[in-house]
């Protein structure tokens, strides 16, 4: 089933590509393993490198507000996920609407300027309220919190998905429930939801958020998966880490490629609307064939 136009809306044309690869570091941080951000098309540059989440949201309105002030069409893509499995969200907050888990998540994250954060004590509040354990796993050792356990396989009982269905569209994808070491997408997506609710009360009408919303505003903000474009990143030369080329490359290959197909999952609108969905999920060939001139718009 092909998801409803008042959903997601006809694919649009960008002139601005920006791809962020977030971090949920508790400490702030540059290099291999931190934010950094790509940019292509009006406005494009070489990667930048930022240490801290506050830094990497003052640097993203930079970009945001140029590209309005020239008029262009802006579309920010985050390598975090933007809604959990569903029936999370109906049973946290009483909506099927991944949006109004940002908005939750907004009111109970604590996210500082040096990236001290809350992230583990919110998720072990948000496991006591569903049954069973879990489901969210991961903490430091030794970090008190009896209702967020280490491990994964000690959770039973919450009823809940191991994966969304986009995640089972892209290899290798970790599900949202971890928040601790290698793959800890779940807290990363925690503290960016909770700064991307801010990001949409600031611009308002200006910025959309796809799938939940049309794609036709002037900034479109959507999730993305940095390994789509991995076959690419294996060979890229001249970049200082694997993060700095995969936000490059990806932010070039939005840029030159057709969306309309990207922006056109076969999902129903009930879960674009409560999972969110990954864009560019199913079409890594594309977006490689986009880099290397074959499939440009």
């Amino acid at each position: 089933m092909m998801c409803a136009p008042e959903t997601a809306g006809a694919a649009p044309r960008f002139d601005r590509v920006v791809v962020v690869d977030w971090s949920a570091n508790s400490t702030p941080k540059r290099g291999a393993d931190s934010i950094w951000i790509g940019t292509a098309g009006a406005g494009g540059g070489a990667p930048e490198n930022l240490a801290t989440r506050a830094q990497a949201m003052d640097m993203l309105r930079l970009h945001i507000n140029a590209g309005l002030a020239a008029g262009a069409r802006i579309l920010v893509a985050f390598d975090i996920g933007f809604g959990f499995p569903r029936g999370f969200a109906q049973h946290l907050t009483g909506q099927a609407s991944a949006l109004a888990v940002w908005d939750w998540l907004a009111r109970h994250i604590i996210d500082d300027v040096r990236n001290r954060n809350n992230r583990f004590e919110v998720a072990a509040g948000i496991n006591r309220k569903f049954p069973g354990t879990g489901p969210f796993w991961g903490r430091p050792s030794g970090r008190d919190l009896p209702d967020l356990p280490e491990k994964g396989t000690a959770r039973h009982g919450h009823g809940l998905a191991e994966l969304r269905a986009a995640e089972a569209r892209c290899s290798g994808a970790h599900p949202m429930w971890k928040l601790y070491t290698t793959g800890s997408v779940g807290s990363q997506s925690l503290l960016g939801m909770a700064h991307l609710a801010g990001l949409r009360a600031e611009y308002g009408t200006a910025l959309a958020v796809w799938p939940m919303q049309r794609a036709d505003a002037p900034v479109v903000l959507v999730e993305t998966y940095l390994s789509l474009i991995d076959a690419a990143v294996r060979v890229a030369q001249g970049y200082a880490c694997k993060d700095a080329a995969q936000v490059d490359l990806l932010a070039q290959a939005l840029h030159k490629a057709d969306l309309a197909p990207l922006f056109a999952p076969d999902a129903a609108p009930d879960i674009l609307r409560e999972e969110g969905w990954i864009l560019g999920a199913g079409h890594s060939a594309a977006l490689l064939a986009a880099l290397d001139g074959t499939g440009a718009a």
